[in-house]
């Protein structure tokens, strides 16, 4: 009877040991995906909202159009856009938008959408200085934001 309370004791303080050890593992990690999001970045939905902001900050805009049904949107969300790189970049010198084209057809006729994902380039005023349709990855996007 004493062993097998010694061992059930035994047990569940290995268990909870175990569970300490992922939890702070998991603690230690959190910070580094996070890091971008410490810096206050946020994406947009709204072209004319990020100008505005660009405009107050001085910095230039990046304006992503995309669709929740198209590959290569999709793909360009989950490989390049939750690049560290990518991200530390953008949220460094741009203010960005994300459009769907479907939530927002009047902004993607505006700025002539015909091709998705397209991204865009704009100064702080709004002005189109730069332009690429289709997928890119990271080590592209990187090359496209110079």
């Amino acid at each position: 009877m004493d062993v097998i309370k010694k061992w059930g004791i035994s047990g569940v303080l290995l268990g909870l040991m175990v569970i300490l050890l992922m939890y702070s593992t998991q603690s230690h990690n959190t910070p580094a995906k996070n890091e971008t999001q410490n810096k206050e970045f946020r994406w947009y939905n709204s072209p004319q909202d990020a100008i505005d902001e660009a405009s107050k900050q001085n910095k230039r805009v990046i304006l992503i159009f995309s669709a929740s049904w198209c590959p290569s949107c999709r793909k360009i969300e989950e490989e390049t856009l939750q690049n560290r790189d990518v991200l530390g970049k953008i949220s460094e010198n741009y203010i960005a938008a994300k459009i769907d084209v479907d939530s927002d057809p009047s902004a993607a006729s505006t700025y002539g959408i015909y091709v998705i994902p397209t991204t865009i380039i704009l100064d702080s005023s709004g002005n189109e200085i730069g332009r690429r349709e289709g997928y890119m990855s990271p080590e592209e996007f990187l090359s496209y934001l110079g």
